[in-house]
């Protein structure tokens, strides 16, 4: 293997591990979010009864945590739902980290999988 094939095997490993370390932040997210902000809107008409069930625990607890983060961050993706006023409820310091962690999120997927195609790509073309 070359320069080119290891230098897209590293940046492969550390967008990986910035995936790892996201969940991570994800998962403490998920323990400080405001109850103040679940009890108000993790109900229906909000959400249906299913949707209730589903995200309640593990692991889809975490995509709840991640759906309120989006939308405490960006209060405009929540008006779909009716949660656009959300944010109002909760810390602003909960929300900037919510906004923060989501920007540097879709960032570093984004970048995971350009390198994934990247290498994919030279593999094909070079092996």
């Amino acid at each position: 293997m070359d320069l080119a094939f290891n230098i897209l095997a590293v940046i492969f490993v550390v967008t990986a591990l910035g995936l790892m370390l996201h969940l991570l932040l994800i998962f403490m997210m998920h323990i400080v979010m405001p109850r103040k902000v679940l009890e108000t809107y993790f109900r229906e008409p909000y959400f249906s009864s299913t949707e209730i069930t589903m995200f309640t625990g593990f692991p889809f607890g975490y995509m709840r945590t991640a759906m309120f983060m989006r939308a405490l961050g960006f209060p405009a993706s929540g008006k779909r739902r009716g949660v656009e006023d959300a944010y109002k409820l909760a810390p602003v310091w909960y929300c900037k980290a919510s906004k923060y962690i989501v920007i540097s999120v879709l960032i570093n997927f984004s970048s995971f999988l350009l390198i994934l195609a990247l290498v994919g790509l030279y593999i094909v073309l070079f092996d």
